[in-house]
């Protein structure tokens, strides 16, 4: 047997020595016009139909690794067309640049570099005397032959200013071959792959992988004479096999009238037949073994994957002076994986070498990438919008903040249509109450995310994230004067500079924070209905005021619930003492209220008219 290892290729090399820095796409499907930034892991993340497969597909239709036509399906086409006009081109536009062994870009190609002998003129350089390789993929409709004619060429210059791509100066002369493209050829593992269907197909990465094993020429022509004996002795001994070969001796004289016969072979009689049918089987400890193909398709999703990066670490291996440059575009890798599978799967893809492009809905795999690598698609109008965080301007804990906070603990923010913060639980659980009430249905199924920050100094990671994400958002603030003026001061940082001029940012009027505002609203009934129900009795605020006057708050002032204002004081009290506790319970007492205008607190209300209206919700009848 095997000697098992947990180590796999320790010592190969993530770094290859080039970076796809940029890709530029044009009229690619729903891809109008776009520039996307690629780091050695990129995460693409958004609602469904927003466009990362096409960017996927894009990239593939660049430099796949099997050559693929483009067809007026692939054109993008703008709403109201009936058809595409044959003078739309699809341009796709990748920028390579030279790296040091630690991945940071450089300013030119090492001296007997790979990478120069390989795309020898078409390496150019910019303005700043820097080497780069430009790569143009067209294509334009061919009149004579009636279809889409793919070239590819280096182009001579990368336009600073993309809007000017069209008119960039491409080498008409400079043909981009196979064979330079071949070694940063990328592979696509879409959301439908399936090991099994991969160990079937011959051009598959398994395919290519065991096609050939390897083996001595002395070693292989022993194999494959045992083979042979075994075969032998298999039909020698067979009543079943020795039946069947003499009924199908008659297909000699049908078919060819010699002697030759047939030849029934029980297993494989050569090397390259038995690769074909070579077998995976897997079993978790202390269970059956079970071929592979029997298992589901989370097991079966995450083996194509390794299976890649061992073909990719084999490749590397074994090609001597040559270098490759992997690329993977991987589709929805938490596909059929629960939680934790998905971040040990992205754990094993940061081992993969070469470039990793990943399109994924999932938090817990985009959390596992820092918020520099994400970028974030969205449909605007026909088109797809593409945005990123920019940390050049960040400090470095700003950034691990916004990790901490945002990535680590609240990933769902990412793909929310839109976010609702706000300070504290309290808040949590009440609001998310308040607006279903509001919409009629659940917040999810409005693609909203309902976020307590933790705290009034905690807002600036999420407001940094969302802005460049161009997600939109709204605060519910306390109008308390520490509480508002910790946040006027994080406004600041995203360029609002007057909190009364902000129409997403609602604030509890009169100093009050929501305990107290819920009780200045007039909802003293509902508030002492829950405190019954919670404690199980009748006029608990009776007891509470009987009890706790004249004793000590936290502040060390004196409870005075006996004289004017006092009974809304206790209430006041009352709520702040198990915040979390009642929350809940309160909201559900508000929204069952009788009277429906008081279902919904007047500025609770006033924030979700405001997000209805930007975001075209409809609001429930009778609210």
């Amino acid at each position: 047997m095997a000697k098992k290892s947990q180590h796999i290729d320790d010592n190969i090399q993530l770094e290859t020595g080039i970076r796809i820095i940029e890709v530029r796409v044009r009229n690619f499907r729903s891809l109008k016009s776009v520039d996307v930034n690629l780091c050695r892991t990129t995460i693409l993340i958004g609602a469904n139909n927003s466009g990362k497969t096409s960017f996927l597909e894009a990239m593939f239709a660049a430099i796949g690794g099997v050559r693929r036509g483009l067809t007026a399906d692939d054109i993008y086409i703008v709403p109201g067309e009936s058809e595409v006009p044959k003078d739309r081109v699809i341009i796709i536009d990748l920028l390579i640049k030279p790296t040091n062994e630690q991945g940071e870009v450089i300013e030119s190609f090492p001296k007997g570099s790979y990478w120069i002998e390989l795309f020898g003129l078409g390496i150019r350089q910019d303005e700043s005397d820097n080497d780069f390789i430009a790569i143009r993929t067209t294509a334009k409709w061919e009149m004579l032959n009636a279809d889409y004619k793919v070239e590819r060429h280096f182009m001579k210059e990368w336009p600073q200013d993309s809007s000017s791509l069209e008119s960039a100066s491409v080498d008409s002369t400079a043909h981009v071959s196979p064979t330079q493209i071949e070694p940063i050829s990328l592979f696509f593992l879409d959301a439908k792959r399936d090991i099994e269907d991969d160990m079937r197909r011959q051009r598959s990465v398994w395919g290519r992988l065991t096609s050939d094993l390897g083996l001595a020429e002395d070693i292989a022509r022993k194999v494959e004479h045992a083979l042979n004996e075994l075969n032998v002795t298999m039909i020698d001994n067979s009543e079943v096999l020795t039946h069947l070969i003499n009924n199908l001796q008659i297909l000699n004289s049908l078919v060819a009238g010699d002697e030759e016969g047939v030849k029934l072979s029980p297993v494989a009689r050569t090397l390259r037949d038995l690769t074909k049918g070579i077998g995976l089987d897997f079993a978790t400890k202390d269970s059956q073994t079970f071929p592979l193909a029997k298992h589901g398709m989370g097991t079966k999703s995450l083996a194509s994957v390794l299976v890649f990066r061992a073909f990719v670490s084999w490749r590397i291996k074994k090609a001597e002076s040559d270098k490759i440059h992997p690329t993977l575009a991987l589709e929805e890798p938490e596909a059929h994986l629960h939680p934790q599978a998905q971040r040990a799967l992205i754990s094993q893809i940061g081992q993969i070498p070469g470039q990793v492009i990943v399109s994924t809905h999932s938090p817990y795999v985009a959390a596992q990438s820092s918020i520099e690598n994400l970028r974030h698609f969205a449909k605007k109008g026909s088109a797809t919008d593409i945005a990123a965080v920019d940390v050049s301007g960040l400090k470095k804990k700003e950034v691990e903040k916004i990790n901490r906070m945002v990535m680590d603990t609240r990933g769902e923010v990412l793909f929310a249509r839109a976010i609702i913060l706000f300070e504290g639980p309290s808040e949590e659980y009440a609001l998310r109450i308040f607006a279903n009430q509001w919409w009629g249905k659940n917040v999810h199924m409005c693609g909203l995310s309902f976020v307590g920050v933790g705290g009034d100094r905690n807002y600036i990671p999420f407001l940094r994230m969302a802005n460049a994400f161009r997600i939109p958002w709204f605060i519910f603030a306390d109008g308390e004067p520490r509480p508002l003026e910790n946040l006027k001061r994080q406004l600041k940082n995203v360029r609002i500079s007057d909190i009364g001029k902000a129409d997403n940012v609602f604030v509890i009027p009169s100093n009050n924070n929501y305990e107290m505002y819920l009780v200045s609203e007039g909802y003293e009934d509902a508030i002492c209905d829950m405190l019954d129900e919670y404690h199980k009795m009748t006029n608990f605020i009776d007891d509470y005021i009987d009890a706790m006057d004249g004793k000590k708050l936290k502040d060390k002032k004196t409870r005075d619930y006996k004289s004017q204002g006092g009974n809304d004081r206790a209430l006041v009290d009352a709520l702040m003492s198990r915040k979390v506790g009642y929350a809940s319970l309160l909201a559900h007492k508000i929204v069952s209220l009788p009277e429906a205008k008081r279902r919904v607190p007047a500025l609770v209300k006033i924030m979700l008219e405001r997000i209805s209206s930007d975001l075209d919700l409809t609001r429930a009848p009778g609210n």
